[in-house]
């Protein structure tokens, strides 16, 4: 199944994540490579923090997502 994930690199001096949709089935498989992969749960638009949404909006995205 796919899910939101996100790619973390290092560099000398800063990191980078960038997310991706990507098959769990392979997620072993990419740590053991040394990749650092993790789950993205909440996406939380600025737009939500700028109107003080952001508990709300946190809690319907846990349970729209069975994380509850």
């Amino acid at each position: 199944m796919k899910k939101l994930y996100s790619v973390e690199i290092r560099g000398v001096e800063k990191h980078w994540s960038f997310p991706f949709y990507g098959d769990s089935k392979y997620l072993e498989e990419w740590r053991a490579d040394g990749l650092e992969i993790n789950e993205i749960i909440n996406v939380i638009p600025e737009w939500v923090v700028n109107a003080g949404l952001l508990k709300p909006w946190v809690f319907f995205q846990d349970l729209f997502n069975f994380k509850l």
